[in-house]
């Protein structure tokens, strides 16, 4: 029996995906990714020693309050994921309060460039998100 929970998400960009991990391991968000480090394909356990392979792997250092991995795994739908022990549901909680809009962010970002927009944003000083899209005809 895994000891792993499954969070079911929206993420389908892998690219974004990536760039925004990376980010968030770069700013260590709180303390909670403080020394992590991003693995790709690989496994992530559960206390009992049984593992599920998953694209992306964070490898959080390990502390008196747990510090475990966290994961994503694609799905048939092509959704990610997301992944981790059981034990560390705060850091979880907290890690996707934060991941999903700045994934949401950088995903618009993503798609508007890739169409030829030209962009402007800026995160105001109560967290919202502005984004100006423009193109030229």
């Amino acid at each position: 029996m895994s000891h792993l929970t499954h969070i079911k998400t929206t993420i389908k960009n892998s690219v974004v995906l990536d760039q925004v991990l990376q980010a968030m391991i770069s700013d260590e968000l709180d303390g909670i990714l403080t020394g992590a480090y991003l693995e790709y394909n690989n496994a992530i356990q559960d206390p009992f020693g049984n593992s599920k392979i998953a694209e992306f792997v964070i490898r959080r250092k390990q502390n008196f309050q747990g510090g475990y991995d966290f994961g994503f795994k694609v799905t048939e739908t092509g959704e990610y994921e997301f992944l981790t022990r059981d034990g560390s549901k705060y850091d979880a909680k907290e890690f996707m309060q934060k991941l999903l809009p700045w994934y949401a962010r950088e995903n618009t970002l993503y798609s508007l460039q890739s169409q030829g927009f030209d962009i402007e944003s800026q995160i105001e000083e109560n967290g919202q998100v502005k984004i100006i899209a423009g193109k030229w005809a």
